[in-house]
């Protein structure tokens, strides 16, 4: 996946597989997204639906180096359908979620987004005409529901971020971490002497990975609650 993920970095190409995508459990093992109308709804998150055109297109993007694998069998198709759109549920679910908490995206931040891309630089500045065949003929979809797609992955990023700055490491955390990195340290350098650039280092290791925990813990109560609240509907063709 990562690989996949690799060809196609940029967040022009398709949706954001996002950092905490492995917290959540919208999607349950049994999903398979069968032919729809591309129009159909394939899932409901708070009212709003995910397309099955939407999906398709996400899908076929990340679907094309994996079919060259060896081992992508029927079954590598259909775990790699249930992450699609797995994904693409969380990054709804997190739009959502920004702008409940009044976190948004201007208008000018898309355009700064769109006219910063390489992939519509044409002859050192961004082209219009450009924009609108790669958009139409690459990404298979037209201006506005690109631009729509943008700002949600950038509201659900903003939401990310947010849940990282609150999971902040307490006083008597840091205070933990700094003995548990004293001893691992210690452990490893077998008596001999630690630099300070290297306990350092070490320490920033461990709070940001206790950060990450606490925030993985953060989305996953998010998760939780939306999940009981029955916010989610996946559906499955007749």
């Amino acid at each position: 996946m990562i690989s996949i993920l690799n060809k196609y970095k940029n967040p022009i190409l398709i949706i954001t597989i996002l950092f905490f995508v492995g917290s959540l459990g919208f999607v349950g093992a049994g999903v398979f997204m069968e032919e729809y109308g591309p129009n159909a709804a394939i899932a409901k998150v708070d009212g709003e639906s995910i397309k099955y055109k939407d999906f398709l297109r996400n899908f076929d993007l990340l679907s094309q180096e994996a079919r060259n694998q060896e081992d992508f069998d029927e079954n590598s198709e259909k775990a790699l359908r249930q992450q699609v759109l797995q994904s693409m549920i969380t990054q709804l679910s997190l739009a959502q979620a920004a702008q409940r908490f009044g976190i948004g995206v201007s208008d000018l931040e898309i355009g700064y987004t769109i006219k910063s891309a390489p992939v519509f630089n044409v002859g050192g500045g961004f082209n219009k005409d450009a924009y609108i065949w790669v958009v139409r003929n690459q990404f298979h979809m037209n201006p506005a529901e690109y631009e729509a797609q943008l700002k949600r992955e950038k509201l659900a990023s903003k939401f990310q971020n947010a849940l990282i700055l609150a999971a902040k490491v307490t006083p008597q955390e840091e205070k933990l971490l700094k003995e548990e990195t004293d001893k691992a340290l210690a452990k490893e350098k077998k008596g001999k002497k630690t630099s300070k650039k290297e306990k350092e280092s070490a320490e920033a290791a461990l709070s940001l990975a206790a950060v990450q925990l606490k925030a993985q813990d953060l989305l996953a109560a998010y998760s939780d609650k939306i999940n009981a609240d029955n916010k989610i509907r996946i559906f499955k063709k007749d």
